[in-house]
């Protein structure tokens, strides 16, 4: 399975993780389930942002990576919000921003950018693994924390204006 498959694989993933997470009580199964939408949209998006999109950039444009950038800060922020309400307060609302967003977001992907992509850089995606990606933005390319990880801790240090940081920002910001 090539790299753009695997995504659209993993969008359907998210999709159904979404549907469950609606239909959840407050609990254990509705923290599982977020559990699992948070992962696989944390390292969905580390592979785009890491891999993806400067592909985009330099065979459909920049302008198009830097909105599907801005789409996952959006997601970020959605996810950060979910996640405040798993227990009460307008819980259903923030998931439903959460799954419009992504449902705009991928439609975009795969309607839009992954077909340009598999036309103009067809030999650059066959040589992506999505395993070897994935654990390549897990646990950064030489062991060091990921962007999304430096995001989750910008979060909890509540560094304004993280979602607009690029990696080493957040370093710096955490570092300090």
């Amino acid at each position: 399975m090539d790299v753009l498959d695997h995504l659209i694989e993993e969008h359907r993933k998210v999709e159904r993780l979404l549907a469950q997470i609606k239909e959840s009580d407050p609990g254990s199964e509705r923290d599982r389930l977020f559990g699992e939408i948070e992962a696989s949209l944390s390292t969905h998006m580390a592979v785009e942002e890491r891999f993806l999109y400067p592909l985009i950039a330099e065979h459909i444009g920049e302008d198009d990576a830097e909105d599907a950038t801005d789409e996952h800060t959006l997601a970020r922020e959605a996810l950060a919000s979910v996640k405040e309400r798993l227990e009460e307060g307008a819980f259903e609302a923030a998931v439903d921003i959460l799954e419009k967003g992504i449902a705009h977001h991928v439609e975009e992907e795969e309607d839009e950018l992954f077909p340009e992509l598999r036309e103009k850089a067809a030999g650059q995606l066959a040589e992506m693994d999505p395993e070897d990606l994935e654990s390549k933005v897990e646990t950064g390319p030489d062991g060091d924390l990921t962007k999304a990880d430096l995001y989750e801790k910008a979060k909890e240090a509540d560094v304004e204006g993280r979602s607009t940081m690029t990696k080493d920002e957040l370093a710096e910001a955490v570092d300090d």
